[in-house]
């Protein structure tokens, strides 16, 4: 096998390895996600190019697949920039446009459009390109220009780390890039060449490993870590060295008597390699030079670890603010701690944890407010990283720089960390200097930058926890003063809710119900919200009587409801229920006041419609003894008695007609039937004069529960009056249909017709006894027909037709369905 193909197989799986180890460092990471899907494209780019280069593999497949993984590769290359260092996913038409692009030459490559045939020659591949080859060559280089670009702009505004990382991705991409482009692209595209072709995947190692040092490590060199051991190993050397050397001399001079030998200096070395292997006395130094200069190692996953297990169940803001100020001292150590949070107003940051620890460390009450349209607190909401004093020193100055330094100055602070939700800035920690003097180092940086994430989350926990503790103890204190009884049940039927107004309603104290099955309450309520756990629909304002421990019956009014989270699934049952014993009473006082007033227009109507025939009767009977042999004056006399007694008889048969009885049984019924009969009956007055008729009737009406006597008597008062107020040649319009409001279901009919309608002012008063519009009417039969409607709990309305002649009487019917589920109720 040709040593060159294993080359590649090595650089192909160098590539693949150093993008899953990129990804496993932090796989939530936008920027670790791109790099590991850039790493994976170069990796198969690579092995594509070592099997068209191998004369054992060779093939047009692995040609057209190189050029597939280069489209993949350009559009690795073009997302990392775009995100690199913690940028979002790139929605700009800037990027999406040459994405799609990469995406189409990708399923190009592919066809005969970029590489029509393949032959593998004595010293190199031969390839014949296709019509887009020379297209495609221009769009690589433009989108490495592109790329360039936008990571010099971003190397211009970015400072600290970032600016590092930037640097050295710059470095990684400018050597191996123009290379690769030059080897795989240009000459080819030029020399008509590929011979240098198989040269090209030796530059992506160089790339790839830039490019993740630049991701993975914050920082080149840590410093403090090479004072450290350099320094404690100096000491060692020079104190253990020291102390042999002058024992060694001074027993020499003592025994011997006689000038230094050479050997001691051999002596003394060998001692010397000893002394620095002595561990015991190295560590002594260094854990005395790091407490003396610097500060205590600190275990950087045992830190972590103990942080995440104890903040996640801290719910109290305040003693978490606490405990993260003791971790922080507790590692970094640095001279004061600041910790700002948003307020309840969104607005302004106010200082709510604060720490020294110059003088013993004491504590400070928060004293201070940042507005948040200061330059910090927007810096750290744009660039959402850390902030060091340190990246705006170098920087040119600026307005903004300045505001930003005066404003650091002020808080005292070296270092500042935001504290992110979900793209906001919720607070942020000002950190001054080290009480060593010393800088934040890249392992400093990591662990302050996860644990301000894990307190992030944290303070949302326990902001959300005060809240809805706030919330709770808001709507107890709501539903403890309702006037309503409200009664909650969990999805097992447990009862959760018990307000003082439900214990005053059912007699039974919330103390003993709460925790208990729902059948420990009144029937009428335990069943609305059994039905409502069952099928999860809301029974609205349903009227029935709860009894109280002595057996006395509140009639009450109960709605229950169905209570769900956001994704629909069930929680439980409320049931919300008024006490409608005043209620009723009022209801009856207003019954007894419109029956007075009804009964003192009765009266009044009566009179007048007995008066009349009274009077024709009692002048021909005083006329009588003058003329009663005038036999003509005898005969109109006895006409126009018996005319005025019928209309007397006719009079008291409508008055029986206006005192309807209640119904002694109502029976389910189709409201079809009753209306069918009551037109047969005025079928001859219907063809007499010519009246065009029109049924509207919903084939899936529900039933209602009536009286079908009394229903045909509605309905012939309404046709009759109809029928009367049309000319020959009308139309009469009856419909019946069926609505749901509340969930409760009506059947509604109306009868219209063509007629003169009725005056706009007059509309209030036609349901009025003895109110008529027409001439020789008696004002009855409205009034009947009200009566009846109000026997079967139906209501009655009367309205002009808009836009056209007439007028349209609707009667609404409880179904008969919602009539049942009340009365179980």
């Amino acid at each position: 096998m040709d040593w060159t193909f294993l080359l590649y197989i090595l650089l192909s799986l160098i590539n693949f390895l150093i993008a899953i180890y990129v990804y496993a460092r932090d796989p939530r990471r936008l920027t670790n996600k791109v790099f590991a899907f850039l790493g994976g494209t170069i990796a198969l780019w690579t092995l594509a190019i070592g099997h068209a280069y191998n004369p054992a593999t060779a093939g047009l497949l692995f040609v057209r697949s190189a050029f597939a993984s280069a489209s993949l590769m350009l559009l690795g290359l073009l997302t990392l920039f775009f995100v690199f260092p913690s940028s979002p996913f790139p929605r700009r038409p800037l990027y999406i446009f040459p994405a799609i692009v990469s995406l189409v030459f990708c399923g190009l490559a592919f066809s005969p459009l970029l590489v029509t045939e393949f032959s593998q020659g004595p010293s190199e591949v031969l390839v014949s390109y296709g019509s887009l080859y020379k297209l495609f060559g221009l769009y690589v280089a433009a989108c490495l220009g592109y790329c360039i670009l936008i990571l010099w702009s971003k190397f211009r505004t970015a400072t600290g780390i970032a600016r590092l990382q930037l640097r050295y991705l710059l470095l990684g991409l400018l050597l191996p890039g123009i290379a690769i482009t030059i080897t795989n692209l240009f000459i080819p595209l030029v020399f008509t060449t590929s011979r240098f072709g198989r040269y090209g995947p030796a530059f992506s190692l160089i790339f790839v490993g830039v490019t993740a040092h630049a991701i993975i490590r914050h920082r080149l060199m840590n410093i403090r870590l090479v004072i450290r051991r350099g320094v404690t190993y100096l000491i060692t050397a020079a104190i253990a060295g020291g102390v042999f050397v002058g024992l060694v001399g001074f027993a020499s001079t003592i025994v011997n008597a006689r000038r230094w030998d050479p050997t001691l200096w051999i002596e003394a070395g060998l001692m010397l390699l000893v002394a620095l292997l002595f561990q015991p006395l190295k560590r002594s130094i260094q854990t005395a030079l790091d407490r003396y200069f610097y500060r205590e190692p600190y275990d950087y996953r045992k830190t972590i670890r103990q942080t995440s297990r104890t903040m996640g169940t801290m719910l109290n803001l305040t003693p978490l603010l606490s405990y993260m100020c003791d971790v922080i001292s507790r590692t970094v150590r640095p001279e004061s701690i600041s910790i700002y949070i948003k307020n309840s107003e969104g607005t302004d940051y106010t200082q709510t944890a604060f720490r020294e620890f110059l003088n013993d460390e004491s504590y400070r009450a928060p004293d201070m407010t940042l507005a948040g349209s200061s330059p910090l607190p927007r810096l750290l909401a744009h660039t959402r990283t850390y902030v060091l004093v340190d990246d705006f020193e170098r920087m040119s100055p600026g307005e903004d720089t300045r505001e930003i330094l005066s404003e650091l100055s002020r808080l005292r602070g070296q270092m500042v960390l935001p504290i992110m939700h979900e793209e906001e800035l919720i607070g942020f920690i000002v950190l001054a200097a080290k009480l060593s003097g010393d800088v934040y180092f890249a392992e400093d940086l990591d662990l302050l930058s996860t644990l301000v994430g894990q307190a992030a989350i944290a303070i949302i926990n326990a902001q959300l926890y005060q809240e809805v503790a706030r919330v709770n103890e808001y709507v107890a204190h709501i539903v403890s003063t309702m006037e309503s009884g409200v009664v909650a049940v969990g999805p097992n039927g447990t009862i959760t809710l018990f307000n003082p107004s439900a214990e005053r309603i059912t007699g039974l104290r919330a103390v003993e119900v709460r925790s208990d099955n729902f059948h420990r309450l009144p029937a009428a309520l335990a069943h609305s919200l059994e039905a409502t756990l069952n099928d999860g629909q809301p029974r609205v304002q349903a009227e029935t009587t709860i009894p109280d421990i002595v057996g006395r019956y509140t009639p009450v009014s109960c709605s229950t409801y169905a209570l769900r989270d956001r994704l629909g699934t069930p929680l439980g049952a409320v049931a919300v229920f008024g006490d409608l014993t005043r209620l009723k009473e009022l209801e009856g006082e207003r019954r007894r006041a419109e029956r007075l007033a009804s009964f003192s227009a009765l009266a009044s109507g009566v009179a007048h419609e007995i008066k009349n025939p009274l009077v024709a009767i009692r002048t021909f009977a005083e006329l009588l003894p003058e003329r009663f042999t005038d036999e003509e004056f005898r005969g109109d006399f006895s006409r126009v008695v018996i005319q005025e007694i019928q209309r007397i008889d006719d009079l008291v048969a409508r008055l029986r007609g206006l005192a309807v009885p209640s119904p002694q049984r109502l029976s389910p019924l189709d409201l079809r039937d009753p209306i069918e009969d009551t037109l047969a009956l005025l079928r001859a007055q219907l063809e007499q004069k010519k009246i065009h008729l029109r049924r509207l009737f919903d084939p899936s009406l529900p039933t209602v529960s009536g009286d079908p006597a009394q229903l045909k008597q509605l309905f012939l008062n309404l046709f009759m009056n109809a029928l009367e107020a049309m000319e020959p040649g009308g139309e009469l319009t009856i419909s019946l249909n069926s609505t749901s409001i509340h969930n409760t279901c009506t059947v509604v009919a109306t009868v219209s017709d063509t007629g003169s309608g009725i005056l706009d002012p007059l509309l209030p008063k036609i349901f009025d006894p003895f109110f008529t519009t027409k001439p020789r009417g008696t004002g009855l039969g409205l009034a009947i027909c009200r009566g009846i409607a109000d026997a079967h709990g139906a209501t009655m309305r009367a309205a002009n037709n808009p836009g056209r002649r007439g007028s349209t009487v609707a009667v609404e019917f409880p179904a008969a369905i919602t009539m049942t589920v009340a009365i179980k109720a």
